[in-house]
């Protein structure tokens, strides 16, 4: 048997380091394995994305493309314009021209061309304007107050058309009297109040409320004053023949109920002329067969301007007129 060898004189053997490397070593590959499946696993997302976007840009639908061209943007630009502007409030006081005044039963028709150029396409929908036309001679003749808020004025380029209505109890002259339509002069007043209702439409014409009792009182009295003027010669052929009375008032006379003013006098003698085209108005003193009797004769007498060489063909047209014999009777103003 061979000797044992004697132990080592420095004492024991030193551990080694190995695994503890290897173990290092392990770990950095992992972490740098995990590093880049990171890296990769972000590209891929990055590549795949890429695709999608490009694919919704050439799949996107082409009228998409079409209403954004020029053109179509241009076109729907102007009709938008348009519209605001046919949608525009106009509230400018117009300049007013009248083209006719006419009768439509027992109205007067004012036909009204308007101009305001800052109104453009707009629409005027004012309420509470006062229209006043006055003849050639300046005489207050018709005066109402209208909503145009109930039936706007359409203005295109600043120019409009209009129909308006006056009832008989507001307008103060016939309508076949009025000589010079075109020369009658019209006063537009906004913010002014009616009094009552709006009389209704007349066909296309607007309806509007009457002005202040007091005003209408006013041009009734001068109304029935410048009748009175106008039909003093029509009155003397009834001197030799005689005509038919259809009615005598005074103010303030009680009678079919109420107390006659001049509004209600002058409303009468319109609804009379508008049915018998001759009527005339005259004042009962001026004339001796009212007189001649001694009684009062302050009235306003409507005749129906007929002429017959007969009271008894006078009294037969009252019969075939549908008048009563109180309402309707013959006469001469001899």
């Amino acid at each position: 048997m061979p000797p044992t060898t004697p132990p080592s004189a420095g004492g024991k053997k030193p551990k080694s380091n190995r695994g503890l490397l290897i173990t290092l070593i392990v770990l950095v590959v992992i972490m740098l394995a995990a590093i880049g499946f990171w890296i990769w696993q972000s590209t891929r997302a990055n590549d795949d994305a890429a695709p999608q976007e490009v694919s919704s840009l050439q799949t996107a639908p082409a009228d998409t493309e079409d209403t954004s061209s020029d053109d179509g943007g241009d076109a729907d630009d102007k009709d938008d314009k348009d519209d605001k502007e046919k949608d525009a409030k106009c509230t400018a006081t117009p300049d007013v021209d009248v083209d006719d005044l006419t009768a439509s039963g027992n109205s007067l028709i004012a036909t009204l061309s308007l101009s305001a150029k800052s109104c453009e396409t707009g629409s005027y929908a004012e309420p509470n304007v006062k229209i006043t036309v006055k003849n050639g001679d300046g005489d207050v003749i018709a005066a109402a107050v209208y909503d145009f808020s109930k039936k706007p004025i359409d203005f295109e380029d600043g120019e409009a058309s209009a129909q308006i209505a006056f009832n008989s109890r507001q307008h103060w002259q016939p309508a076949d009297e009025i000589t010079s339509p075109t020369n009658a002069k019209v006063v537009w007043q906004v913010n002014q109040k009616g009094e009552g209702n709006a009389s209704g439409d007349v066909a296309a014409a607007l309806g509007g409320a009457s002005i202040a009792a007091v005003d209408n009182e006013r041009y009734a009295q001068l109304a029935l004053k410048r009748q009175l003027d106008d039909d003093s010669s029509l009155a003397s052929p009834f001197y030799s023949d005689y005509t038919t009375q259809l009615s005598s008032k005074k103010y303030n006379m009680n009678i079919d109920g109420k107390a006659w003013k001049y509004t209600d006098i002058y409303e009468q003698f319109l609804k009379m002329h508008y049915k018998h085209s001759n009527a005339i108005l005259i004042w009962a003193a001026d004339y001796y067969n009212y007189t001649k009797n001694g009684h009062a004769a302050d009235y306003y007498v409507i005749l129906s301007g007929e002429s017959f060489s007969r009271a008894d063909d006078a009294t037969a047209w009252c019969s075939a007129n549908g008048y009563a014999a109180e309402d309707c009777i013959a006469v001469d103003l001899k």
